[in-house]
């Protein structure tokens, strides 16, 4: 006689048996490889969100190993992504279009930056409260920068001729900030969230002038893809931006400990603490939120923030050929729950 076996008993085989196939097949099916290209070589604050999610592994929860690809700038982040060497990067908004107006397949998938960390840094006590302010000063730039041609773009508005009004000191980038406060100057173009940070922490009292502003809005850094990787692994977009996202609101709500994680992210490489917390907190107080993400969510974009920059790129000779500014870019893998701040 054939002994019964307990129903109970049989459940639990199934069970088992389902959670050896399930196994079995993720096993089977290793996670896809994402190459991130970044436009610095260095950790960095503005990388915050890719740390957190490979750290805590929210890519990996999505079934995708991501590899970070740092670069010496924006232009080489993009050229990586245009040739298919990295799938997704983040870059000024400035050199993805110059890339795009040359034919690159690129996609901007969501805007990290909501305006461009540019402007104008100036001494507190200097008398310089706008750019009209400018007229007659010593200003210390790089000549073919995307600084310089958003300022002249900016003056132009004002009647400024920059060549006629204003004294431009032409130098490396890495010396018009040393211009300023040895006093060759009185004014330099720079970073919001780097050469701003850098005066303050000499100490130094200074102001900063945005070239962003709510009335003319102009993007800055963004995450995009090649468009051609984009058109077979839609879904694959929209998982690597649901666990960006993810990590972007985890160093939100955790500055103290992302500070540490930028630190220590390269044992190699001596990060400031100190510069890395103001760095990210300029980045979420001035240029990831603003109005329009208290209403849209974060890494939304509108056709006028692009096409506002396409005309002062125009305008600047940078582009030689004209872009659809409702091409740029889709707001369609940005997750649904992403924050509103």
């Amino acid at each position: 006689m054939k002994k019964r076996v307990p129903r109970r008993a049989l459940i639990g085989i199934f069970f088992l048996a389902a959670m050896v196939g399930w196994h079995a097949t993720a096993s089977a099916q290793a996670p896809e490889k994402i190459k991130l290209a970044l436009h610095w070589n260095a950790p960095a604050h503005q990388f915050l969100q890719y740390y957190a999610a490979i750290k805590f592994g929210y890519y990996k929860e999505l079934g995708l190993d991501v590899e970070l690809l740092p670069l010496a700038g924006s232009v080489p982040a993009v050229l990586s992504v245009s040739a298919g060497d990295a799938q997704i990067g983040q870059a000024s908004s400035d050199a993805i279009l110059v890339s795009l107006a040359s034919g690159a397949p690129l996609k901007a998938i969501f805007m990290f930056y909501q305006q461009t960390p540019n402007g104008v840094i100036v001494f507190k006590d200097s008398g310089i409260k706008s750019f009209a302010d400018l007229r007659g000063k010593t200003v210390a730039s790089s000549a073919s920068s995307p600084d310089m041609i958003i300022l002249n773009a900016r003056l132009r508005e004002l009647g400024i001729n920059s060549e006629k009004d204003l004294n431009i000191l032409n130098v490396a980038p890495a010396a018009k900030l040393t211009m300023q406060l040895n006093g060759q100057a009185d004014a330099s173009t720079g970073l919001a969230d780097f050469q701003y940070i850098q005066a303050q922490m000499q100490g130094r009292k200074v102001d900063f002038l945005p070239f962003s502003t709510d009335a003319a809005p102009l993007y800055g850094h963004a995450i995009f893809t090649n468009n051609n990787w984009l058109e077979k692994h839609q879904d694959s977009a929209r998982r690597f931006l649901a666990a960006t996202v993810r990590g972007m609101k985890w160093a939100h709500d955790n500055i103290p400990d992302a500070v540490k994680m930028v630190v220590d992210w390269d044992p190699s490489v001596k990060v400031d603490p100190e510069f890395a917390k103001r760095g990210w907190e300029v980045n979420l107080n001035d240029l990831v939120i603003n109005k329009r993400t208290a209403q849209n969510g974060i890494g939304n974009m509108e056709a006028a923030g692009w096409g506002n920059l396409i005309k002062i790129l125009r305008d600047g000779g940078v582009l030689k050929a004209d872009v659809d500014p409702a091409k740029i870019f889709t707001n369609e893998y940005i997750p649904k729950d992403a924050p509103k701040w």
